[in-house]
């Protein structure tokens, strides 16, 4: 059985608007300024390259947790058109919507953990980073659950949901949304050695839905 993370601050609301107020103010300053890359400019590529290679351009697709929205900005200049940003904090979404200024995407402002989930819209939803800040709230257990479900709604039912994360192994994530999703793909990343153990320093995996007959 998966195990839970100790809570932090990182996994409260309060942190990421004080965070995205800041990177805003930053980027007003300096438009070369966009904030931070979740996972750095490496992990973004990988997920750009699947998606470019594995996906048509006219594919519905939610980047949920967007964050500066700088992966759709980037999704959007590899010729994608349909693009669609989640986020629950009001200070990310101005600075997505500043990030993306003159770009066709859409943001809108929701927290998945409590709102009613719209079913089956996306053929694609990433998250890079958003489980694992769901994962350090205090009330993780139950949140967790709440997101694997929201997620599951989103997606369609011949749809995909890439996630990337550092807080868990392939293993552990494979395991936990193993009642929703079932592995699809492996994207590889950089490996680490440490204690004789091989890692990788970021999972990132490709689920389908799994279909209850």
């Amino acid at each position: 059985m998966t195990s839970e993370l100790n809570d932090s601050y990182l996994g409260t609301k309060e942190y990421w608007d004080k965070i995205y107020k800041k990177e805003l103010e930053n980027y007003e300053a300096c438009s070369d300024d966009v904030g931070e890359i979740w996972f750095g400019e490496h992990t973004e590529l990988k997920i750009i390259n699947w998606i470019s290679d594995n996906l048509s351009q006219d594919t519905s697709i939610a980047d949920i947790g967007t964050g500066n929205g700088h992966l759709l900005s980037e999704l959007y200049e590899e010729g994608f058109t349909n693009l669609t940003g989640f986020d629950y904090a009001e200070s990310s979404l101005e600075l997505a919507k500043a990030v993306c200024k003159d770009k066709d995407i859409k943001f809108i402002c929701q927290n998945l953990l409590e709102a009613t989930i719209p079913m089956s819209v996306f053929d694609l939803c990433i998250d890079k980073g958003t489980y694992d800040a769901v994962s350090l709230s205090s009330t993780s257990s139950i949140d967790r659950q709440r997101y694997k479900e929201s997620v599951k709604s989103l997606v369609k039912c011949n749809g995909k949901f890439l996630l990337a994360s550092v807080n868990w192994t392939s293993d552990e994530l494979i395991e936990f949304y193993s009642d929703c999703f079932q592995l699809d793909e492996v994207i590889p990343s950089k490996k680490f050695s440490f204690g004789g153990q091989i890692g990788q320093d970021v999972s990132i995996l490709v689920f389908k839905p799994r279909i209850n007959l």
